[in-house]
């Protein structure tokens, strides 16, 4: 407020809040982005680590193994499910999900979510090699025969690029990339429509369930890779703030415009 020689009072106007701070994209925030601090995060990181010490005693194999049988017992009865099998099991690969979050750096509107699901690919496919050894437990041995034959030269994706762990199971490195993939790019989806936000979480059921059809994981390996997918997105998620705008001010040396 400022009072002039003439007695007249001119109130200033207050600058409008940025664009990004309105009410209505402070409340839509994903059910699924929940804080390192917070008890879900505890119980999420607990129930892995129960699980995986239950899984390298063995205790889980009879049941994992009659799954995994079952899955066998219906290969090569439908040519068509095989290839679907083939083709849907292929997009969870590391170089699939890495053109994929290539993409969205470069786009402008996604770069922060491009950005943290890239860095999350790396986090995982590093973690995910060194612990498979660790548990030590073998991939499925009974083998994937579709029923049409496959092109030559071709073959499915190991789980881990390293030699190393490329014969291990547990977990599932498939399973943990697609879940990273429903948690960072489904917040992004989810600000726009909830319905396809939540409908992008099938992804990752999808892939596991192609992942146990190809004879590559036990189920267990896949709740496993959920779980640790989902523990990796949450801390890079809450490390990089990602339900906060991402500016390029100091990039280009303009005013801060949130994307």
């Amino acid at each position: 407020m400022k009072r002039y020689a003439s007695g007249k009072t001119i109130k200033r106007q207050q600058a409008a809040p940025p664009s990004w701070l309105s009410l209505s994209e402070e409340a839509v925030r994903a059910p699924w982005m929940i804080r390192t601090r917070s008890m879900y995060f505890v119980i999420l990181v607990a129930a892995f680590l129960v699980l995986s010490a239950v899984v390298a005693s063995g205790v889980t194999l009879e049941a994992d193994d009659a799954v995994i049988r079952y899955f066998k017992s219906v290969h090569g009865s439908n040519p068509s499910i095989d290839m679907a099998m083939i083709v849907i099991t292929s997009l969870g690969d590391v170089t699939t999900l890495f053109i994929l979050g290539v993409a969205l750096t470069i786009i402008r509107r996604t770069r922060k979510v491009g950005m943290i699901f890239l860095i999350a690919l790396v986090v995982i496919v590093v973690l995910v090699m060194y612990m498979k050894p660790l548990i030590g437990r073998e991939i499925p041995p009974y083998g994937f025969e579709p029923a049409s034959e496959l092109p030559e030269n071709f073959s499915l994706e190991s789980d881990s690029l390293a030699p190393f762990a490329a014969g291990f199971s547990y977990p599932s490195g498939h399973a943990s990339r697609a879940t990273a993939l429903a948690f960072i790019v489904g917040y992004a989806i989810y600000k726009k429509s909830k319905k396809m936000g939540y409908a992008i979480w099938a992804f990752p059921i999808i892939i596991g369930i192609t992942r146990i059809y190809v004879m590559q994981h036990y189920p267990t390996d896949i709740i496993a890779g959920f779980m640790f997918g989902g523990i990796v997105s949450v801390v890079l998620s809450n490390a990089m703030k990602l339900d906060e705008p991402f500016f390029l001010s100091r990039i280009k040396g303009k005013e801060d415009r949130a994307l």
